[in-house]
């Protein structure tokens, strides 16, 4: 009886001990006073928060940026080393007006302004533009509009389908019926045809919001509420820095391998090559770039994020749309590619893969927009193992566009082999290395 009270107060104790661990593991859950962040990035706009642990918003110069303060839940977690934001559980907005202060001078007190966000291409678009106040009402109502317009169309095409379907399975009947009488030949019968459907809206405007618009020159500020009586409120005060770009022009691309098309990787300087072994199918996105300091604009897309003050990145700003992809070696141009438009569809079967295809009519009729646009080069087995060349020339002209040069480096699978003795060399003559020392020691 002793033993077994003594094995039920030890699991007892382990089940507590158990249940503390969990407890402790727990994030600590705090009300904060945090800034929400709309800032443009340099070609689109990113959403953050900056939180009470990090003192400095970094914005790109002379563009509109939204922030507000805002009360929420804020906890640490521990996997990311982040703090989240719980804005679905407490998003509690804060009264007053935000000033802008640079050598301990108020420059510029803020009102709260109503915007919207437009994206030229959908939600998904690599681009998007604030609109404030009267236009930003414009453009909602724009999009309103559209939206309302195509459910109507919609609303119509459902019936006309119905309609359809029922004018089919009335044909169908019809040749069933007069086959079965013995009539033969064509029977000259009118084949129902069927409806296509809407367009759908190809732009995309936010939901009105309002927030304090800040769009300041370069240089480095500080930044606090005045509540309504006067007070300012604690906890408030962040620094700014405003920043540009170093350096601008030239052309970098994001590169999209046909087997893996969610691997997007980006081949950015000009001296950078592109290695390839085996048939591959390469999908080229030209963009115009910029080149940003890496600390400023890591930090810009999300206040906790790091970076190195002495490092630069370039960064993707416009899509190069009107232009043509020219492929070849040396001097010789082997192709010429225009951007199309591609769908990834999933393949059947255990094997969950992806495959792209061309967009066509079909695709377009059952209702699918394509999943990208791009620039596709294949690499075909036929090709010599010798370095060839992207470059991008403008639509019309033919003229190259500054700094789209790239090298292709088609790699040699046979040479593969000889990797791996490479790769254990240093093993090798660490092991004798040690072995010799220990020999002279012995002796």
């Amino acid at each position: 009886m002793m033993r077994r009270s003594t094995r039920l107060l030890f699991v007892f104790a382990g089940v507590l001990v158990l249940v503390s661990c969990v407890a402790s593991a727990q994030p600590p859950v705090r009300e904060q006073l945090v800034y929400s962040l709309t800032a443009f990035n340099g070609s689109t706009y990113s959403k953050s928060f900056a939180p009470q642990s990090e003192d400095t918003i970094y914005l790109i110069a002379h563009t509109n940026n939204i922030v507000s303060p805002r009360k929420t839940i804020v906890y640490y977690w521990p996997i990311t080393r982040r703090y989240m934001a719980g804005f679905s559980t407490l998003n509690e907005e804060v009264p007053g007006k935000i000033e802008i202060l640079q050598g301990g001078k108020v420059i510029a007190t803020l009102e709260k302004r109503k915007y919207v966000l437009y994206y030229p291409e959908g939600y998904w678009s690599e681009k998007s533009v604030m609109y404030l106040d009267e236009e930003a009402d414009a453009k909602h109502s724009e999009y309103k509009k559209a939206t309302d317009e195509f459910n109507e169309k919609l609303k119509k095409y459902y019936e006309e389908m119905q309609r359809y379907r029922e004018a089919l399975n009335k044909f169908f009947e019809e040749v069933r019926r007069r086959r079965e009488a013995g009539e033969t030949g064509p029977l000259n019968i009118p084949v129902p045809k069927e409806p296509s459907p809407p367009e759908f809206v190809n732009f995309y405007v936010s939901e009105p919001a309002y927030g304090f618009v800040v769009n300041l020159p370069p240089g480095h500020y500080e930044m606090r509420v005045r509540l309504e009586d006067g007070t300012i409120l604690e906890g408030s005060e962040k620094r700014i820095v405003v920043f540009t770009s170093r350096r601008k022009g030239g052309v970098g691309y994001e590169i999209i391998p046909g087997n893996r098309w969610t691997r997007r990787e980006n081949c950015d300087d000009p001296s950078w090559i592109i290695h390839a072994v085996g048939k591959n199918e390469l999908y080229f996105n030209p963009f115009t770039q910029e080149e940003y300091n890496e600390l400023y604009h890591n930090k810009l897309q999300d206040p906790q994020n790091i970076g190195r003050i002495e490092r630069w990145k370039w960064v993707h700003v416009d899509p190069v749309k009107e232009a043509t992809l020219l492929f070849g070696r040396g001097k010789e141009v082997l192709r010429a590619v225009t951007r199309a438009p591609y769908f990834v569809k999933q393949i059947p079967g255990p094997e969950l893969g992806y495959e792209i295809v061309d967009y066509n009519e079909d695709l377009k009729k059952r209702g699918y927009k394509p999943t990208f646009e791009s620039y596709k080069v294949v690499l075909g087995p036929e090709l010599p193992k010798v370095d060839y060349t992207v470059q991008t020339v403008s639509g019309q002209d033919q003229v190259p566009l500054p700094k789209s040069e790239r090298t292709i480096r088609l790699l040699r699978k046979e040479y593969s082999v000889y990797l791996y003795p490479i790769a254990f060399l240093p093993l090798v003559v660490g092991g004798v290395l040690v072995v010799s020392r220990r020999a002279k020691v012995e002796t």
